[in-house]
């Protein structure tokens, strides 16, 4: 992530940018392992809260390369390739759930070891965690839903409550009509007026 903190605000902040929730939900996963990682002192787990760090970066700018490339394509008229692209998109947003949850893992393991005046910064990093866990979720689920996907999700991707218009039964009008509102995609047609 090269650009500066100002910038990538302003990016997202930018109606039509293709960075959004995804991207938003691998920086708050980045942030957490940062703030983890200046916590502990054992070495092996400083350099896998390093290497999370580093993947969730890279994380921010994929995700919204593949979301462009969903959006790109609708201009093709070919469902297959729409799907393909939405399922890689999809993909990206799984890596970020592993790591908010890696992450959560070592914050409970951390909480003997934290000294006291350390422990809010230690509460952060978890309420951060459990952040990029629940908005990537919520991508995966309203992906899947879209995709039209009758597999049951995973069991670790369900909500541990209910939460109004995430149930999967729930998500797929939602999905469809932000799709065709903003990309004016029918189901299972993708059309050219896509936003350019």
């Amino acid at each position: 992530m090269r650009e500066s903190l100002h910038q990538f605000l302003d990016r997202v902040a930018h109606r039509g940018s293709w960075v959004g929730g995804g991207s938003v939900a691998a920086l708050t996963a980045a942030l957490a392992a940062a703030l983890l990682e200046k916590l502990l002192v054992r070495p092996q787990t400083v350099r896998t809260l390093r290497r999370t760090r580093g993947h969730c970066l890279r994380l921010v700018h994929e995700d919204a390369e593949t979301f462009a490339r969903v959006i790109q394509a609708t201009r093709t008229r070919h469902q297959g390739t729409f799907r393909a692209a939405l399922k890689a998109s999809t993909n990206v947003q799984e890596h970020v759930f592993a790591h908010a949850r890696t992450i959560q893992r070592l914050c409970r393991l951390a909480k003997r070891s934290v000294k006291p005046r350390l422990q809010s910064d230690l509460h952060c990093a978890m309420v951060l965690a459990k952040a990029s866990e629940e908005a990537s979720r919520t991508l995966i689920q309203t992906n899947r839903a879209w995709l039209n996907d009758r597999i049951s999700a995973p069991r670790r991707l369900r909500p541990r409550q209910a939460s109004p218009g995430l149930g999967r039964g729930r998500d797929v009008a939602p999905r469809e009509a932000w799709y065709k509102r903003n990309h004016g995609l029918a189901r299972g047609a993708p059309q050219v007026n896509a936003p350019t």
